[in-house]
């Protein structure tokens, strides 16, 4: 009898379907089995999409092997090899995080939805450059390093912080001129 049951049970766990192991799991990304999210990057109505999706080129293909960066700065996106471009600076760059790649058949820029390409003639605007550094810091932008010395004067240690001085007693942007005694003396706060 217990010979029997033994022989059930080996025959309904070989019977029974086989668990998925991790081979079997989806690629990063995935979603259901479908390819990750593409898209688009230049819209058809930007004034460079011509240039970036190399429209004068026949952009057909059937998957991401068929498309290449060209110009040259890399900014086509074209089918063929290395396509040509006007070697000038554009306006507008593209992301470096985009990729050139078939989309709906065709080459193009493309990203996961989070890029966003600007308009032409829209001037990017440049990042404010950060201040001098001060000891083990660097200063916000328009703060400078003040170097100064606490209550023992010139005989005890010299001490570094950013700030805006002002010696006139004048600040810009609403801030007050306030003197910090034993500390950098006249700062804007």
């Amino acid at each position: 009898m217990l010979r029997a049951l033994v022989v059930v049970v080996l025959a309904a766990v070989a019977a029974a379907p086989a668990c998925k192991g991790s081979e079997s799991a989806l690629p990063a990304g995935e979603v259901g089995g479908g390819e990750p999210t593409r898209v688009p990057l230049v819209p058809k109505d930007h004034a460079l999409y011509a240039r970036f999706e190399g429209t004068s080129f026949d952009n057909g293909c059937s998957d991401d092997s068929a498309c290449n960066k060209g110009g040259c700065s890399d900014e086509v996106c074209a089918a063929g090899d290395s396509p040509p471009g006007t070697c000038d600076v554009p306006e507008v760059q593209i992301p470096s995080a985009a990729n050139c790649g078939c989309v709906s058949g065709e080459c193009v820029w493309y990203s996961d939805g989070s890029l966003t390409l600007a308009a032409a003639g829209e001037k990017p605007t440049p990042a404010e450059q950060p201040g001098p550094r001060c000891g083990d810091v660097t200063c916000a932008a328009g703060e400078t390093c003040i170097e100064y010395y606490g209550i023992a004067g010139p005989r005890g240690p010299k001490f570094e912080t950013c700030g805006i001085p002002c010696p006139n007693g004048k600040c810009a942007d609403g801030k007050k001129c306030i003197t910090i005694a034993d500390g950098p003396g006249p700062v804007c706060q």
